[in-house]
């Protein structure tokens, strides 16, 4: 099996981040725009020397005018290729609405809902999407814009838990010239060109000035990645060194150093909450002795040089998620 460029770097981007193993069971998040087509050719490729067993998961949003005929191109794209295929529709809209939130809070909601439950019932092991190198810069400049710290910063990893992300290493522009020379199919999404949503206004305005400074700015944004990835890493090291679970309530040790912060807003982040900012978790840290402090619906209580964190309901329902 012979491998072309591009899917070479997403082959060795899996070996170096050790994202799938050999016989692994992966979902495939397929949209059928051109990221997620060139995501599912190359793993059907890398599958046949990895052993890998490949399945996709389409979720029609019931949003754009051709979303039924992305559904079928889809559905077409993986009977060609003999990959099945789960398909869930839902009006996105009516329910973001409903919901109040944002469409595309709510719709990001559902789609890795889908995909969970998919995984559940299917005894599958792992989700991939076509997340690439051009949306992980985006998703740095617009945290670092909106006053992101250092772990989340890059707010992508190549693995998280279930969920991976193989083609972090792969540029939009690559992936055009994938599917151009390969003449592979692909559907748009009209709502690319939008200037309404920020992360358009950041690709279409902000990177091609970037590019003017460095056309390599990418590779370079890659590199700060990758060290945010190990600091994400010792970040998660030492929650579990710092952390204990006693009875009904998480202790955090606290050492007086940076990471006492990092460890604070992880339990959060650990547990589906928005975690505090950087001056609400300086705060806590710094309570009294016996000072108590409520965020989230836990109650977060200073002793000596612990911070003890209680569900506030009375519950036992927090997770220290162990490794």
């Amino acid at each position: 099996m012979t491998l072309n460029k591009i899917e070479k770097k997403i082959f060795y981007f899996i070996k170096t981040y050790h994202i799938f193993k050999k016989y692994d069971k992966i979902l495939i998040g397929v949209s059928g725009g051109k990221d997620s087509v060139v995501l599912l050719n190359s793993l059907i490729k890398i599958s046949k020397l990895n052993n890998y067993e490949i399945f996709a998961a389409h979720f029609n949003h019931k949003y754009r005018k051709n979303s039924d005929i992305d559904e079928l191109f889809v559905k077409k794209l993986c009977a060609e290729n003999n990959i099945p295929l789960f398909i869930k529709s839902a009006d996105v809209k009516k329910i973001s609405l409903d919901r109040k939130e944002s469409f595309e809070e709510c719709a990001r909601k559902l789609r890795y809902e889908f995909f969970f439950d998919i995984l559940k019932e299917n005894n599958l092991n792992k989700i991939a999407t076509a997340h690439n190198l051009s949306d992980l810069v985006e998703t740095i400049i617009f945290r670092i814009s909106r006053g992101s710290g250092i772990y989340g910063s890059c707010g992508m990893e190549p693995v998280n838990d279930l969920l991976t992300k193989p083609m972090l290493t792969v540029t939009l522009k690559e992936a055009y010239e994938y599917v151009t020379i390969n003449n592979i199919e692909y559907v748009e999404d009209e709502t690319n060109d939008s200037l309404k949503y920020t992360r358009n206004r950041i690709r279409h305005k902000i990177l091609p000035e970037l590019s003017e400074i460095n056309e390599k700015f990418e590779n370079n944004y890659l590199k700060f990645a990758q060290n945010i990835w190990k600091y994400r890493h010792h970040c998660e090291t030492l929650f579990y060194e710092r952390t204990k679970k006693v009875n009904d309530s998480l202790v955090i040790e606290l050492k007086n150093d940076f990471f006492d912060s990092e460890i604070l807003r992880l339990f959060f982040l650990k547990n589906s909450y928005y975690p505090p900012n950087m001056e609400e978790t300086e705060k806590i840290i710094r309570m009294r002795n016996s000072g108590t402090r409520i965020f989230n619906n836990y109650i977060l209580r200073k002793q000596k040089n612990n911070i003890v964190i209680t569900f506030n309901k009375g519950s036992d329902n927090f997770a220290r998620k162990e490794k």
